[in-house]
């Protein structure tokens, strides 16, 4: 168990809130805790093998992370291969992803065969539900961006779409679960580009993230090109390239991006944000190695290891790259435009960190050397933009070093370039930046009333 699931997953931090009402939208981990917790939000289901399995959130006031327990009376650690996941949000649902070492949809065979559970928000004093997800059909495997939308007109209703890629990268497969029908559609699609669009350009295969854009549209993200969109309530489905603006860092567009970019759609605006970090060269002294030095000699005299000609010095200047802070940039753009439009462009010298109201971390923010509070002191990364009408916050998880288990939330409106924002997120996930969050309203339909 110790090698697949960290010990710091059976440690959840603890939360709290402002008032009894829940917070209008939460910023969520991504993972799940294995924890026994239980309050207003608690909800069961029983998985494939005849086993329940119960869900918690325990929801905090953002920035604050908000996070969810799993536990059940019958199960074990060992039969979990990772930590559940928190896939995607909509309105008032929650898609989990459970990966068992047991049972039909074991992901010991592959990492993609999981279970999935449709969470429900319990409006006002309703009981939320946790409702199982029937497999997808045999010889299928599902991707890792699953979506839910709910279903207008129907209360209780929902639909599920993963795009899956094939070996193909310009072909997908589109699978479509409907609640109504309790059953899955499978659709062959190939996305159509112009003959100038390279290979290289194209999303994928590696995704980012899925993110619901109004109706029954959906678009896969990868956050360094682009995203591949389709309504998937369309009776012939047709897929969309929209691609994204590159930004200087990491022009190769290699490795996760997610650390340094994020994106999200709200009342059908694309919001798209990102870091360019930036590294200068700096001489770092180094013990000079002279030509044959230990390896071609059996006798080395005194002498020879104190006399040294002219030039010859003990030390050289070695230059390494060091970290030397970051511009955020965002872009925006309706889902109907073929355009993005620049937004906000922030150099981090630019932002104001000296605000009263964060007296208790303000020792952090001193930078001796230039005289004044600044968020040059702190490594920030994953910016998230929020779903709470701000339309110029973005929030990042920030720690004094990229190794430290402690860490802040701090949010950054863009446009007054101030500091709006900062809480401690003291865990060990907060280590090596090994957290991800995901926006969700769902928070809010616990203070509605039922229905």
């Amino acid at each position: 168990m110790e090698g697949s699931i960290r010990a710091s997953s059976f440690q959840p931090p603890t939360v709290t809130r402002a008032s009894t009402r829940y917070a209008p939208w939460a910023l969520l981990n991504a993972t799940a805790y294995f924890a026994v917790r239980k309050n207003a939000t608690t909800a069961e289901a029983v998985t494939s093998t005849g086993r329940t399995v119960k869900v918690t959130f325990c929801l905090a006031d953002p920035p604050a992370i908000s996070h969810c327990c799993v536990h059940g009376p019958e199960f074990h650690p060992d039969d979990f291969t990772t930590e559940p996941l928190i896939v995607f949000s909509a309105k008032d649902l929650v898609l989990l992803r459970f990966a068992f070492t047991v049972g039909p949809r074991s992901t010991r065979r592959d990492s993609r065969l999981a279970e999935y559970f449709v969470y429900k928000a319990g409006r006002g004093n309703g009981k939320p539900s946790l409702t199982p997800v029937p497999y997808t059909p045999p010889d299928t495997i599902n991707s890792f961006y699953m979506c839910v939308l709910p279903l207008d007109g129907d209360d209780e209703g929902f639909v599920l779409a993963d795009l899956c890629v094939t070996r193909v990268r310009s072909d997908y497969e589109l699978h479509v679960f409907s609640s109504k029908t309790a059953k899955w559609t499978i659709t062959p699609l190939r996305l159509r580009t112009s003959p100038t669009v390279r290979s290289e350009d194209l999303p994928g295969p590696r995704l980012n993230k899925v993110i619901a854009l109004g109706g029954g549209a959906v678009g896969w993200v990868d956050l360094w090109r682009g995203i591949v969109s389709c309504n998937v309530l369309d009776k012939n489905p047709v897929l969309r390239l929209i691609p994204v603006p590159l930004f200087g860092f990491n022009e190769r567009r290699e490795g996760d991006a997610r650390p340094v970019r994020d994106m999200t759609c709200c009342n059908g605006l694309i919001k798209y944000v990102g870091l360019d970090v930036r590294f200068k060269e700096v001489d770092v002294p180094k013990r000079r190695s002279r030509p044959g030095y230990l390896d071609d000699v059996d006798i080395i005299y005194d002498f020879e290891l104190l006399f040294h000609a002219d030039g010859d010095d003990l030390f050289t200047a070695n230059p390494v790259e060091r970290y030397d802070g970051w511009k955020i940039r965002t872009w925006y753009r309706n889902t109907s435009w073929n355009y993005w439009r620049k937004g906000q462009t922030v150099d981090i010298d630019d932002i104001s960190a000296d605000s009263p109201g964060h007296s208790l971390l303000r020792p952090l923010l001193w930078d001796s050397e230039a005289g004044r509070f600044t968020l040059r002191t702190l490594y920030s990364l994953y910016p998230t933009v929020g779903i709470d009408g701000g339309d110029d916050v973005v929030y990042m998880m920030t720690k004094l070093e990229y190794h430290a288990k402690h860490a802040c939330m701090i949010g950054i409106d863009l446009g007054k370039k101030t500091v709006n924002a900062l809480v401690p997120a003291s865990c060990e996930r907060a280590c090596y930046f090994s957290v991800d969050f995901l926006p969700s309203e769902f928070s809010k339909y616990f203070n509605a009333a039922p229905r």
